[in-house]
């Protein structure tokens, strides 16, 4: 009885153990957190050629798109570092001037950032250019905006 206890704590614990490394292998690549261009810069030939997660915002006017395929350039820019970069996939629709980007590729030697993946952070649709005095709010000054709904 003690021996069939043993065997079958044993089987348990590979069993437990093969599926915790097999969860924790799977996440390795998703666990890879996105660095800056001053990063990427600074880690010289290490940055060449070894996949990388590169956040920066879409320079206004440096979108450039091929004639004859999906392929576009374009300059990111963070804490004042700029990285082309080279995308040929379709573009999100929130790809605009001034967006928040996330590329992950291959830096190269000429200098340029080889995207395979693109994603664009959406802008919040509840952000205002002004800020409003709650404290003294009088909602009698909308009424007849409030009516017209109706």
């Amino acid at each position: 009885m003690a021996k069939k206890k043993i065997k079958i704590t044993f089987a348990f614990t590979i069993i437990s153990g093969l599926l915790i490394w097999l969860t924790l292998s799977g996440f390795e690549g998703e666990m890879q957190y996105s660095i800056g261009i001053k990063e990427v810069k600074a880690m010289g030939e290490a940055a060449f050629d070894q996949g990388l997660r590169v956040k920066g915002f879409l320079v206004p006017g440096t979108l450039q798109r091929s004639q004859n395929s999906l392929e576009v350039n374009f300059v990111i820019e963070d804490a004042g570092q700029e990285m082309a970069v080279r995308y040929a996939k379709v573009l999100p629709d929130t790809f605009k001037d001034g967006a928040e980007v996330l590329v992950v590729g291959k830096y190269q030697r000429e200098g340029y950032f080889d995207a395979q993946i693109l994603m664009a952070k959406c802008p919040s649709k509840y952000e205002t250019g002004q800020e409003y005095d709650i404290k003294n709010y009088d909602p009698s000054q909308h009424i007849d905006e409030l009516e017209g709904t109706n």
